[in-house]
């Protein structure tokens, strides 16, 4: 059964030129893994020093290898919190207005 994990990415203090050239590669990953529901939400702080995702996985190992896809993985701490619950508001579709 899949559970939900947090994990917390602590960015790099100063962002590279490397680092600036990973950012396209890596919001289309993380497009992708969202629209397949592999990640559940994927948030930066106002400070861009951290990133927190919530992934729906098997195991921390799991986690691991999806976070091991990440373009600026190589550029970033990582820490992983398996959750007791998430919730979150339903996803609906809008309200249709026949005008």
């Amino acid at each position: 059964m899949k559970e939900v994990y947090l994990a917390h990415l602590s960015l790099p203090d100063f962002f590279t030129v490397r680092f600036h050239h990973l950012i396209a590669s890596q919001r289309n990953l993380i497009n992708s893994l969202l629209e397949d529901r592999t990640i559940l939400s994927y948030a930066l702080d106002i400070e861009r020093k951290n990133l927190y995702v919530y992934i729906q996985a098997e195991s921390e190992q799991e986690i691991m290898d999806i976070l091991s896809t990440f373009p600026i993985i190589k550029e970033v701490k990582v820490a992983i919190h398996e959750l007791a619950f998430y919730n979150s508001a339903p996803v609906s579709l809008p309200e249709l207005n026949l005008n």
